[in-house]
């Protein structure tokens, strides 16, 4: 009879599979202190006892940014069931040789740790997947470490390694490596900064020679919106139908003044071909769509193709797996950036002014957010990625002729610019001529169909650059626009005019003000919903409508051909997100919204493949985000992308969505 064992244990249960996370939160400043080696007081230096000298049933194991010099050799033993297990940002030289009887263990980051070498045991590790190794001091890796059953993504970037184990080249199961920033001549260092395809296919062609449906998600409730009705509607709703008739009546002139007065962004009846529940769920939409898109696109802003498709899955991700580093460690898990802010800013300006679009009381709201940020949200200041905005909020006189100042900054920026590259010195004259320096700096840019992509190996840890090399048409206008499709949004021609009035308070350029409109026009034939959207031709005819009222305020010929190419793409590889000098070009966002509205996929799809494609991939995400959350409606998004906004953030905005749908006559 053959050996078996048996064991005397109830089945674990659910809430028995816990994480178990001892890692340190850190700001931007602790952040930068722990990576120079001065460590916080509070930081752990070894293993706690209470788990060494227990038996624990944790999954999930987290102990980063701590000072922890070594792991016990009995954790194994301790903790047996581990599958994820992150030792980052820590002061590890070794691994104890008992490290390879973690056979559950599926994840394990080390990053940024001291580690020399690895125990030969490593390779024991049958289920491992996916291990981050990088910005340690390794010399060498495991002769077998290819040979690893289960191993798919490896990350050896930042160390001293001189040759990469033949075995890589024999895996079947090895998708991704990464070895930049090492000391390699076999392969070469030159290849591997390449990225991994050229890593892989060298390493499999150096083995060959030396040896002659994404499933679909199961069907969810929709998302339901917290609905606090202010007291403009005379009575309850009991339902939908009666709540599309109170909205009909609230229309007519058989209510009362008061009350009317209390919904100044109404519309007329007939405005809307959708009935009221689906117009709120789109106006809801919009707002979460933009707000996730911001949230979920700060996971790979910036990064290299390799390192998106190491650090993240392609088909879904959760704000808690987003990568902290020096860059996102300047916001928490599940919160939006300044993108989404601002586009607040724009909402904040319309309810106080009960639904009028006022660009001197957008500017003083603008100045103070870059000063303050939001304090009720726990802000001290606001984090300006727009080198724009910079500009001009430091102007004095910005909070009373945000226009002129704006103007003023975009001559000098083109002025400056122009003289840069011909070496000609404007004079006021030529200054006054905004048309004919446009058309020069167009000229002088490089050619978009065949783009010059700067050739940069990015790490996560270091400084990386979000840019635009044209003055003044960077992305900062564009993402907050989408809001104004809102108000009168049965009026196409006042919504244009809103939206270059809140355009031209900081970008006054041509490209900006067609780029916004555009957005704020397609949002508004949204909610007329005089189409279906169920269509490519539906969905052409509303872009169409948008890029003609676009089209009209651009000048020069260069100004027209480029904004019609970025209108008339069909896939994410013709937008090119990270083309030398023009990641954070305000066509961008632009191009990046249409191709996701014209796409057949679902919400998660498109911010998917969409945040895979990095560049500037917050501001473009929050753009189309807001145009697919109209599209599908708030009832629609990805309820773990909706529940996994900070709470905090999200009850605050909750409180402007029912004020704005009050202002609407909503139910």
């Amino acid at each position: 009879m053959g050996n078996y064992e048996t064991h005397d244990l109830a089945p674990v249960r659910d809430d028995e599979r816990k994480d178990l996370n001892l890692s340190r939160k850190v700001t931007y400043k602790q952040f930068c202190k722990h990576v120079k080696g001065n460590f916080h007081e509070g930081c752990l230096t070894e293993i706690p006892w209470n788990i060494r000298d227990s038996i624990s049933l944790y999954e999930r194991m987290t102990v980063a940014f701590n000072a922890i010099t070594e792991i016990p050799p009995e954790m194994p033993l301790r903790i047996p069931h581990l599958h994820t297990l992150d030792l980052s940002h820590n002061l590890l030289e070794t691994l104890p040789e008992s490290f390879g009887l973690q056979f559950h263990i599926r994840t394990l980051i080390l990053r940024n740790n001291k580690l020399k070498s690895l125990p030969q045991s490593f390779v024991h590790l049958v289920k491992l997947e996916k291990i981050d190794l990088s910005n340690n001091l390794l010399k060498e890796l495991p002769q077998d470490i290819g040979k690893m059953e289960a191993i798919k993504k490896v990350n050896v970037s930042g160390n001293k390694l001189r040759q990469l184990p033949l075995s890589l080249g024999a895996s079947t199961t090895l998708v991704l490596i990464m070895a930049q920033r090492n000391r390699l001549y076999e392969p070469p260092q030159a290849i591997c900064d390449e990225g991994s395809e050229a890593t892989l296919t060298y390493l499999r062609k150096l083995y060959k020679n030396s040896n002659p449906v994404h499933e679909r998600r199961p069907l969810t409730p929709l998302n339901e919106f917290p609905r606090v009705r202010g007291n403009q509607l005379h009575s309850a709703v009991p339902n939908p139908q009666s709540a599309n008739m109170q909205y009909i009546q609230s229309q007519t002139h058989t209510t009362n003044t008061p009350s009317r007065i209390k919904t100044p962004l109404l519309p007329p009846l007939g405005a809307s071909a959708l009935d009221s529940d689906v117009l709120k769920d789109k106006v809801i939409g919009l707002l979460y769509g933009a707000a996730i898109g911001d949230a979920l696109g700060l996971a790979t802003r910036g990064m290299s193709k390799d390192e998106c498709s190491f650090y993240y899955d392609t088909d879904d991700i959760d704000y808690t797996q987003i990568l902290q580093d020096k860059h996102r460690v300047l916001w928490r898990a599940g919160d939006w950036t300044s993108n989404f802010d601002s586009m607040l800013l724009v909402l904040d300006s319309v309810l106080a002014w009960a639904g009028v679009v006022d660009e001197l009381d957008f500017a003083k709201r603008l100045k103070d957010w870059c000063q303050r940020g939001y304090p009720e949200l726990g802000d001290n200041e606001g984090i300006v990625l727009s080198s724009t905005i910079q500009k001009v909020t430091n102007e004095k006189d910005f909070t009373e002729n945000p226009h002129s100042v704006a103007h003023r900054i975009f001559l000098q920026e083109l002025s400056n610019a122009t003289s840069e590259l011909n070496g000609h010195v404007f004079s006021e004259d030529e200054r006054s001529s905004i048309s004919s320096i446009t058309s020069s700096m167009s000229s002088i840019s490089s050619d978009r169909m065949s783009p010059k992509h700067c050739l940069r190996s990015v790490s996560s840890e270091s400084e990386f650059s979000i840019s635009c090399d044209q003055p003044c048409v960077d992305n900062a206008a564009i993402v907050r626009t989408a809001v104004l499709g809102v108000p009168s949004f049965f009026d196409l021609s006042e919504v244009q005019n809103n939206t270059i009035r809140i355009c031209k308070s900081t970008h006054p350029s041509p490209l900006s003000q067609a780029s916004c409109c555009l957005i704020s026009i397609i949002i508004a034939c949204m909610l007329q919903g005089k189409n279906e959207l169920q269509t490519s031709k539906e969905i052409e005819e509303i872009i169409t409508t948008a890029r003609d009222q676009g089209r009209k305020l651009l000048v020069t010929t260069e100004e027209k051909a480029d904004f019609e190419y970025y209108c008339s793409l069909q896939d994410l590889d013709r937008l090119d997100v990270s083309e030398c000098g023009k990641s954070s070009y305000c066509m961008k966002p632009l191009g990046a919204g249409l191709i996701c509205l014209r796409s057949q996929g679902s919400f998660k799809d498109c911010m998917m493949k969409l945040m895979m494609a990095a560049g500037d991939s917050n501001s473009n995400c929050c753009v189309a985000g807001a145009l697919l959350g109209c599209k599908f409606g708030f009832s629609h998004l990805p309820k773990h992308w909706v529940h996994g906004l900070r709470k905090k953030q999200t009850t605050w905005l909750n409180v402007k969505i029912n004020h704005l749908l009050d202002m609407i006559g909503l139910p």
